[in-house]
């Protein structure tokens, strides 16, 4: 595997694309050949992204969408990597677990093996090359997609997508579903040191080092510390595999279903039914990597518990429905609770230093700074052992077919 270092973290931010839309579009057009022709440059609207370039954008006949997708200068040099997150979503899709599907280029038809004997180089399927300047000014070759758009909306809590515990435990169940795919998946692209593998929470000491607030740098280095003592022993117990290594709320898709007015009708006197979210697609498989089992849910778990009333409750409802698909073993039960608090604390450091490293999109990767700091509190307050007992009355509740919140909060309901 690729030696993994800080200074990755530094370059995928250095090397993040700076393109004309007009001239990505017109890139894509030349390479691609898609259901419903050409794109039409006029539909292309950026998307939110850590670092990669992504657009939404329409063909002309406007009966299809795609997300046309430039990654960034690190990963367009990391050719199993690129193969491996094709191999990953193909895999998703066809396990029933909605994910964008990578379109093939027209290079991929024009050769027969390989190798194209034109440059003596391999020809990815689904993945062309552009050039284009980097922040840093650098001219690099950067790897572009075009994927299929999922319809849906993110899972990030609106007035839209309410997160009740109903919410959370279905999103679970959808993440254990994903992880149990995934039992079947492997792919050397994906065996790599990554920074943001929770494996290697500990080389984010560095980064911890530099948060100016004294009580957050003194609530990270605990962190840290717990997960030396706590999850490292256990770390040959834990079970391994392929993860999508991202499963927060603007990863995870969900469809808004509205009651029916009929529903109100044959029910006078109760009041109307709030819409509901369902789980239905993921997204961003920049983060894939050969990691612990568990890590899928501490992450998911990490994220859903951001700007909660109650952040371990978060926790214990998604965690709970993720068992419904995928259970957990005691060990990793055990550990959970640190790594939750482990991604925290590494959303939180690194995402100080990408804001520095991009202040034109600091507003989105400062979004889990501040809830962040105030989920770790809690976490912290609570205690591992409390956190524990509460995952497992969730867990044992569920289990009995108790009502989901508990029985009183189910009879105040109705």
């Amino acid at each position: 595997p690729r030696a993994m270092s800080a200074e990755d973290e530094a370059r995928r931010k250095l090397e993040k694309p700076r393109y004309d839309a007009a001239a990505v579009v017109a890139f894509v057009n030349e390479n691609w050949t898609l259901p419903g022709g050409a794109i039409d440059a006029g539909s292309a609207s950026e998307l939110n992204s850590y670092d990669d370039r992504n657009f939404y954008a329409r063909t002309e006949d406007g009966t299809h969408a795609y997300t046309l997708k430039v990654h960034n200068g690190v990963e367009s040099q990391r050719p199993g990597l690129l193969s491996a997150q094709t191999a990953m979503m193909r895999h998703l899709q066809a396990h029933d677990v909605p994910a964008p599907v990578p379109m093939r280029t027209n290079a991929s038809f024009d050769f027969i093996g390989s190798i194209n004997e034109k440059n003596k180089r391999p020809v990815h399927d689904d993945v062309a090359y552009i050039r284009l300047k980097t922040a840093a000014g650098i001219a690099r070759m950067h790897a572009v997609r075009v994927l299929t758009w999922l319809p849906g909306e993110i899972a990030e809590r609106s007035a839209r997508v309410k997160h009740t515990p109903e919410f959370l435990r279905d999103v679970g169940a959808f993440l254990g579903k994903m992880a149990s795919a995934l039992a079947s998946f492997s792919h050397p692209g994906a065996e790599r040191d990554h920074l943001w593998d929770l494996k290697n929470v500990a080389k984010t000491r560095p980064f911890a080092e530099a948060i100016g607030d004294e009580e957050n740098k003194t609530i990270a280095r605990d962190v840290l510390d717990a997960f030396e003592t706590i999850v490292k022993p256990h770390a040959n117990a834990l079970r391994a595999g392929v993860a999508h290594g991202d499963a927060n709320d603007q990863n995870v898709l969900v469809r808004v279903l509205h009651p029916s007015v009929a529903d109100d009708f044959f029910a006078p006197g109760r009041k109307p039914v709030a819409p509901r979210a369902t789980p239905c697609g993921v997204l961003d498989f920049g983060d894939i990597v050969a990691t612990w089992r568990v890590n899928e849910i501490a992450v998911a778990a990490a994220y859903f518990s951001l700007g909660a009333p109650d952040p371990v409750g978060n926790v214990a409802e998604l965690v709970t429905g993720f068992e419904r698909t995928f259970p957990l073993t005691q060990t990793e039960r055990r550990v959970l609770p640190t790594l939750v608090a482990a991604r925290l604390v590494c959303s939180c450091a690194l995402g100080a230093y990408s804001a520095a490293s991009d202040p034109e999109n600091e507003a989105y990767l400062l979004l889990t700074q501040k809830p962040g700091w105030e989920a770790l509190r809690a976490m912290r307050e609570c205690g591992d052992e409390r956190f524990r007992e509460r995952l497992e009355a969730s867990r044992a509740a569920d289990a009995r077919g108790e009502p989901i919140g508990g029985t009183v909060a189910w009879i105040e309901t109705r």
